[in-house]
Protein backbone atom coordinates (compact mmCIF):
# COMPACT_ATOMS: atom_id res chain seq x y z
CA UNK A 1 0.00 0.00 0.00
CA UNK A 2 0.75 3.61 -1.14
CA UNK A 3 0.64 5.86 1.97
CA UNK A 4 1.23 8.95 0.22
CA UNK A 5 3.47 10.44 2.73
CA UNK A 6 5.72 13.50 1.22
CA UNK A 7 6.89 15.22 4.85
CA UNK A 8 10.06 14.35 4.33
CA UNK A 9 10.80 14.93 0.39
CA UNK A 10 13.03 16.94 -0.93
CA UNK A 11 12.11 20.35 -2.17
CA UNK A 12 9.74 20.42 -5.59
CA UNK A 13 10.20 22.71 -8.12
CA UNK A 14 6.27 23.76 -7.24
CA UNK A 15 7.94 24.24 -3.18
CA UNK A 16 10.28 26.76 -5.03
CA UNK A 17 7.37 28.18 -6.86
CA UNK A 18 5.64 28.79 -3.66
CA UNK A 19 8.49 30.63 -2.14
CA UNK A 20 8.72 32.67 -5.15
CA UNK A 21 5.10 34.24 -4.41
CA UNK A 22 5.63 34.35 -0.67
CA UNK A 23 8.13 36.50 -1.53
CA UNK A 24 5.72 38.39 -4.12
CA UNK A 25 3.26 38.66 -1.55
CA UNK A 26 5.40 41.35 -0.27
CA UNK A 27 5.29 43.51 -2.94
CA UNK A 28 1.68 43.81 -3.72
CA UNK A 29 1.96 46.25 -6.88
CA UNK A 30 4.62 43.91 -8.77
CA UNK A 31 3.12 42.86 -12.17
CA UNK A 32 3.82 38.57 -12.88
CA UNK A 33 4.09 36.85 -15.36
CA UNK A 34 3.14 33.23 -15.58
CA UNK A 35 4.35 31.05 -18.60
CA UNK A 36 3.55 27.44 -18.98
CA UNK A 37 1.48 24.38 -20.85
CA UNK A 38 -1.81 24.43 -20.72
CA UNK A 39 -2.97 22.78 -17.13
CA UNK A 40 0.26 23.31 -15.22
CA UNK A 41 -1.24 25.18 -12.62
CA UNK A 42 -0.97 28.97 -13.92
CA UNK A 43 -4.32 30.08 -12.62
CA UNK A 44 -4.04 27.94 -8.81
CA UNK A 45 -0.63 29.93 -8.52
CA UNK A 46 -2.29 33.21 -8.76
CA UNK A 47 -4.74 32.88 -6.75
CA UNK A 48 -2.39 31.29 -4.32
CA UNK A 49 -0.31 34.49 -4.77
CA UNK A 50 -3.86 36.51 -4.36
CA UNK A 51 -4.20 35.26 -1.10
CA UNK A 52 -1.36 35.87 0.11
CA UNK A 53 -0.65 38.81 -0.74
CA UNK A 54 -4.39 40.35 1.27
CA UNK A 55 -3.89 37.53 4.15
CA UNK A 56 -6.26 39.79 6.13
CA UNK A 57 -8.36 41.05 3.19
CA UNK A 58 -10.88 38.02 1.86
CA UNK A 59 -13.05 40.78 0.65
CA UNK A 60 -9.93 41.92 -1.98
CA UNK A 61 -11.58 41.64 -5.50
CA UNK A 62 -9.90 38.82 -8.00
CA UNK A 63 -10.97 39.70 -11.06
CA UNK A 64 -9.98 37.14 -13.77
CA UNK A 65 -10.48 37.73 -17.28
CA UNK A 66 -9.96 35.30 -20.75
CA UNK A 67 -8.41 37.08 -22.83
CA UNK A 68 -9.47 35.08 -25.92
CA UNK A 69 -12.81 36.09 -24.92
CA UNK A 70 -13.09 39.65 -25.35
CA UNK A 71 -15.22 41.15 -27.53
CA UNK A 72 -14.75 44.16 -30.41
CA UNK A 73 -15.64 46.14 -27.48
CA UNK A 74 -12.25 45.39 -25.73
CA UNK A 75 -11.89 48.75 -24.80
CA UNK A 76 -15.13 49.45 -22.83
CA UNK A 77 -14.57 45.71 -21.23
CA UNK A 78 -11.26 46.55 -19.73
CA UNK A 79 -11.90 50.28 -19.19
CA UNK A 80 -15.52 51.18 -18.22
CA UNK A 81 -17.79 53.72 -19.56
CA UNK A 82 -18.57 57.18 -17.93
CA UNK A 83 -21.96 56.54 -16.52
CA UNK A 84 -21.85 53.00 -17.43
CA UNK A 85 -20.46 49.32 -15.37
CA UNK A 86 -16.62 50.00 -14.14
CA UNK A 87 -14.53 47.78 -16.51
CA UNK A 88 -12.45 45.00 -15.83
CA UNK A 89 -9.51 47.31 -14.74
CA UNK A 90 -11.34 49.41 -11.97
CA UNK A 91 -13.30 46.24 -10.96
CA UNK A 92 -10.12 44.77 -9.63
CA UNK A 93 -8.91 47.86 -7.57
CA UNK A 94 -7.28 46.69 -4.32
CA UNK A 95 -7.13 43.00 -5.29
CA UNK A 96 -6.01 41.14 -8.02
CA UNK A 97 -6.69 41.65 -12.17
CA UNK A 98 -6.25 37.85 -13.58
CA UNK A 99 -5.46 38.29 -16.96
CA UNK A 100 -5.57 34.32 -18.89
CA UNK A 101 -3.89 33.60 -21.87
CA UNK A 102 -2.57 37.31 -22.25
CA UNK A 103 -0.97 36.18 -25.46
CA UNK A 104 -4.79 36.53 -27.25
CA UNK A 105 -5.04 40.07 -25.96
CA UNK A 106 -6.06 42.35 -29.39
CA UNK A 107 -3.10 44.58 -30.25
CA UNK A 108 -5.12 47.46 -29.37
CA UNK A 109 -6.33 46.19 -25.81
CA UNK A 110 -2.53 45.47 -25.47
CA UNK A 111 -1.48 49.36 -25.87
CA UNK A 112 -4.45 50.41 -23.59
CA UNK A 113 -3.12 48.04 -20.66
CA UNK A 114 0.43 49.40 -21.29
CA UNK A 115 -0.43 52.89 -20.80
CA UNK A 116 -2.65 51.83 -17.70
CA UNK A 117 0.35 49.75 -16.61
CA UNK A 118 3.06 52.74 -17.12
CA UNK A 119 0.94 55.20 -14.80
CA UNK A 120 -1.20 53.06 -12.81
CA UNK A 121 -4.00 55.29 -13.83
CA UNK A 122 -7.15 54.85 -15.91
CA UNK A 123 -9.42 56.86 -17.96
CA UNK A 124 -13.29 55.49 -18.44
CA UNK A 125 -14.22 55.66 -21.68
CA UNK A 126 -16.28 58.84 -22.17
CA UNK A 127 -14.35 60.67 -19.23
CA UNK A 128 -12.20 63.33 -19.03
CA UNK A 129 -10.27 62.63 -16.24
CA UNK A 130 -8.13 60.13 -14.56
CA UNK A 131 -8.52 58.02 -11.44
CA UNK A 132 -5.42 56.14 -9.79
CA UNK A 133 -5.54 52.83 -9.43
CA UNK A 134 -3.98 50.30 -7.01
CA UNK A 135 -3.62 46.87 -8.04
CA UNK A 136 -1.47 43.90 -9.46
CA UNK A 137 -1.42 42.29 -13.04
CA UNK A 138 -1.09 39.03 -12.83
CA UNK A 139 -1.00 37.64 -16.59
CA UNK A 140 -0.16 34.06 -17.81
CA UNK A 141 0.60 32.50 -20.94
CA UNK A 142 0.87 29.03 -22.53
CA UNK A 143 2.51 30.05 -25.49
CA UNK A 144 5.53 31.67 -25.35
CA UNK A 145 5.35 36.03 -25.69
CA UNK A 146 8.74 36.08 -26.78
CA UNK A 147 8.04 33.99 -30.04
CA UNK A 148 4.90 36.06 -30.81
CA UNK A 149 7.37 39.22 -30.31
CA UNK A 150 8.88 38.06 -33.24
CA UNK A 151 6.07 37.97 -35.32
CA UNK A 152 4.76 41.29 -34.31
CA UNK A 153 2.04 39.72 -32.44
CA UNK A 154 2.76 40.70 -29.05
CA UNK A 155 4.09 44.49 -27.92
CA UNK A 156 7.30 43.59 -26.76
CA UNK A 157 7.11 46.40 -23.91
CA UNK A 158 4.08 45.05 -22.41
CA UNK A 159 6.14 41.84 -22.31
CA UNK A 160 8.69 43.74 -20.62
CA UNK A 161 6.23 45.70 -18.28
CA UNK A 162 4.71 42.52 -17.24
CA UNK A 163 7.93 40.42 -17.07
CA UNK A 164 9.00 42.30 -13.88
CA UNK A 165 8.69 38.82 -12.51
CA UNK A 166 8.58 36.28 -14.64
CA UNK A 167 7.78 32.46 -13.31
CA UNK A 168 7.57 29.52 -15.71
CA UNK A 169 5.56 26.67 -14.38
CA UNK A 170 7.21 23.45 -16.57
CA UNK A 171 5.00 20.13 -17.25
CA UNK A 172 4.15 17.30 -14.91
CA UNK A 173 6.03 15.18 -17.03
CA UNK A 174 9.28 17.20 -15.87
CA UNK A 175 8.49 17.74 -12.27
CA UNK A 176 7.61 13.59 -11.94
CA UNK A 177 8.45 13.74 -8.18
CA UNK A 178 5.24 16.12 -7.87
CA UNK A 179 2.39 13.31 -9.39
CA UNK A 180 2.45 11.02 -5.82
CA UNK A 181 2.61 14.17 -3.25
CA UNK A 182 -0.37 16.68 -5.66
CA UNK A 183 -1.93 12.82 -5.74
CA UNK A 184 -2.24 12.83 -2.18
CA UNK A 185 -3.70 16.46 -1.69
CA UNK A 186 -6.37 15.56 -4.86
CA UNK A 187 -7.58 12.41 -3.56
CA UNK A 188 -7.84 14.14 0.27
CA UNK A 189 -9.69 17.13 -1.51
CA UNK A 190 -11.87 14.82 -3.65
CA UNK A 191 -12.73 11.95 -0.92
CA UNK A 192 -13.58 15.05 1.63
CA UNK A 193 -16.44 16.60 -1.24
CA UNK A 194 -17.79 13.38 -2.19
CA UNK A 195 -17.65 11.84 1.36
CA UNK A 196 -16.01 8.35 -0.06
CA UNK A 197 -13.44 6.86 2.39
CA UNK A 198 -10.11 6.73 0.12
CA UNK A 199 -7.16 7.45 1.86
CA UNK A 200 -4.61 6.56 -0.87
CA UNK A 201 -3.10 4.55 -3.91
CA UNK A 202 -2.75 1.13 -4.26
CA UNK A 203 1.61 0.31 -4.70
CA UNK A 204 0.32 -0.55 -8.47
CA UNK A 205 -1.42 2.58 -9.01
CA UNK A 206 1.06 4.73 -7.67
CA UNK A 207 3.66 3.42 -10.35
CA UNK A 208 1.62 3.65 -12.97
CA UNK A 209 0.50 6.73 -12.11
CA UNK A 210 4.27 7.88 -11.41
CA UNK A 211 5.07 6.88 -14.75
CA UNK A 212 1.99 8.00 -16.99
CA UNK A 213 3.02 11.32 -19.07
CA UNK A 214 0.58 13.51 -18.55
CA UNK A 215 0.34 15.64 -21.47
CA UNK A 216 -2.50 17.36 -19.71
CA UNK A 217 -0.52 17.77 -16.80
CA UNK A 218 -2.01 18.55 -13.03
CA UNK A 219 -5.31 19.39 -15.15
CA UNK A 220 -5.77 15.73 -15.84
CA UNK A 221 -4.23 14.04 -12.59
CA UNK A 222 -7.03 15.97 -10.73
CA UNK A 223 -9.35 14.55 -13.71
CA UNK A 224 -7.76 10.89 -13.71
CA UNK A 225 -8.37 10.74 -9.64
CA UNK A 226 -12.11 12.49 -9.66
CA UNK A 227 -13.23 9.84 -12.39
CA UNK A 228 -10.96 7.26 -9.75
CA UNK A 229 -12.93 7.95 -6.82
CA UNK A 230 -16.18 7.87 -8.94
CA UNK A 231 -16.03 3.89 -9.62
CA UNK A 232 -13.52 3.13 -6.20
CA UNK A 233 -14.81 0.78 -3.68
CA UNK A 234 -11.91 0.20 -1.74
CA UNK A 235 -9.84 2.47 0.67
CA UNK A 236 -7.04 2.54 -1.95
CA UNK A 237 -7.86 3.51 -5.31
CA UNK A 238 -6.59 0.61 -7.42
CA UNK A 239 -5.08 0.69 -11.27
CA UNK A 240 -8.30 -0.24 -12.49
CA UNK A 241 -10.20 2.48 -10.49
CA UNK A 242 -7.39 4.84 -12.61
CA UNK A 243 -8.01 3.22 -16.29
CA UNK A 244 -5.46 5.05 -17.61
CA UNK A 245 -5.63 3.01 -20.73
CA UNK A 246 -8.79 5.06 -21.61
CA UNK A 247 -5.70 7.77 -22.18
CA UNK A 248 -3.94 4.52 -24.39
CA UNK A 249 -1.64 4.25 -21.74
CA UNK A 250 -0.40 1.03 -20.57
CA UNK A 251 1.42 -0.25 -17.57
CA UNK A 252 3.71 -3.00 -18.89
CA UNK A 253 7.40 -1.94 -19.52
CA UNK A 254 7.07 -2.96 -22.76
CA UNK A 255 4.87 0.32 -23.35
CA UNK A 256 6.71 2.56 -21.06
CA UNK A 257 9.40 2.99 -23.18
CA UNK A 258 9.55 6.98 -24.37
CA UNK A 259 12.04 6.42 -27.31
CA UNK A 260 14.24 4.10 -28.90
CA UNK A 261 16.23 3.03 -31.93
CA UNK A 262 15.94 0.26 -33.90
CA UNK A 263 19.32 -1.18 -35.29
CA UNK A 264 19.53 -0.61 -38.84
CA UNK A 265 19.54 -3.53 -41.78
CA UNK A 266 23.26 -3.31 -41.99
CA UNK A 267 23.64 -3.36 -37.73
CA UNK A 268 25.66 0.08 -38.14
CA UNK A 269 24.51 2.04 -35.47
CA UNK A 270 23.49 5.71 -36.69
CA UNK A 271 25.30 8.70 -35.97
CA UNK A 272 24.74 10.46 -32.46
CA UNK A 273 23.69 13.30 -34.61
CA UNK A 274 20.61 11.29 -35.75
CA UNK A 275 19.65 10.37 -32.75
CA UNK A 276 19.38 13.39 -31.05
CA UNK A 277 17.91 14.45 -34.16
CA UNK A 278 15.29 12.11 -34.26
CA UNK A 279 14.68 12.76 -30.46
CA UNK A 280 14.08 16.19 -30.02
CA UNK A 281 11.58 14.96 -32.77
CA UNK A 282 9.93 12.81 -29.79
CA UNK A 283 10.28 15.14 -27.26
CA UNK A 284 8.65 18.09 -29.54
CA UNK A 285 5.71 15.37 -30.60
CA UNK A 286 5.73 14.90 -26.48
CA UNK A 287 4.92 18.98 -25.80
CA UNK A 288 2.49 18.95 -28.52
CA UNK A 289 5.52 21.40 -30.25
CA UNK A 290 5.74 23.79 -27.17
CA UNK A 291 9.43 24.51 -27.75
CA UNK A 292 9.78 25.93 -24.04
CA UNK A 293 8.19 23.03 -22.53
CA UNK A 294 10.55 20.80 -24.53
CA UNK A 295 13.72 23.04 -23.37
CA UNK A 296 12.73 22.43 -19.74
CA UNK A 297 11.95 18.44 -20.10
CA UNK A 298 15.93 18.54 -21.80
CA UNK A 299 17.07 20.10 -18.76
CA UNK A 300 18.90 23.21 -21.07
CA UNK A 301 17.68 26.66 -21.20
CA UNK A 302 14.92 28.09 -23.41
CA UNK A 303 17.93 29.67 -26.24
CA UNK A 304 20.41 27.09 -25.94
CA UNK A 305 17.55 24.78 -27.48
CA UNK A 306 16.68 27.06 -30.16
CA UNK A 307 20.40 27.30 -31.12
CA UNK A 308 20.72 23.53 -31.23
CA UNK A 309 16.91 23.17 -32.82
CA UNK A 310 18.78 25.67 -35.76
CA UNK A 311 22.09 23.23 -35.47
CA UNK A 312 20.11 20.21 -35.97
CA UNK A 313 17.54 21.49 -38.71
CA UNK A 314 14.78 20.85 -36.83
CA UNK A 315 11.44 22.82 -38.62
CA UNK A 316 7.78 22.66 -37.32
CA UNK A 317 6.78 19.57 -37.86
CA UNK A 318 7.14 17.70 -34.90
CA UNK A 319 6.19 14.55 -36.43
CA UNK A 320 9.08 11.94 -34.75
CA UNK A 321 8.03 8.04 -34.23
CA UNK A 322 8.27 6.57 -30.77
CA UNK A 323 10.80 4.27 -32.42
CA UNK A 324 13.20 5.59 -35.05
CA UNK A 325 14.44 3.35 -37.54
CA UNK A 326 17.39 4.69 -39.24
CA UNK A 327 18.85 3.42 -42.33
CA UNK A 328 22.94 3.45 -42.59
CA UNK A 329 22.62 5.97 -45.55
CA UNK A 330 22.07 8.69 -43.00
CA UNK A 331 25.05 8.60 -41.50
CA UNK A 332 27.84 10.86 -42.30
Amino acid sequence: MSSLNSSNMAKTAMDRLREQLSRLAQSPGTPVLLVGPPGSGKQHSAELLHRQTHPQSPEAPLVCVDCSALTRDFDRELLGEEGGRRGWVEAANGGTLLLREITALPLGAQALLLKFLDGMRLRRIGSGREVELSLRVVATSSREPLELIKTEQFHESLYRRLAVFRLELPPLAARKEEILPLAERFIAELAARSGKRVTGLSEPAATALSRYPFPGNVRELRAVLERALVSAEDSQLSLRDLDLERSGFRASPQTLRFFEVETPDDGIPPALEVIEKAYVHRVLEHTGGRRMAAAQLLGISYPTFLKRLRELGVDDGHSGPRTMRVASAARR
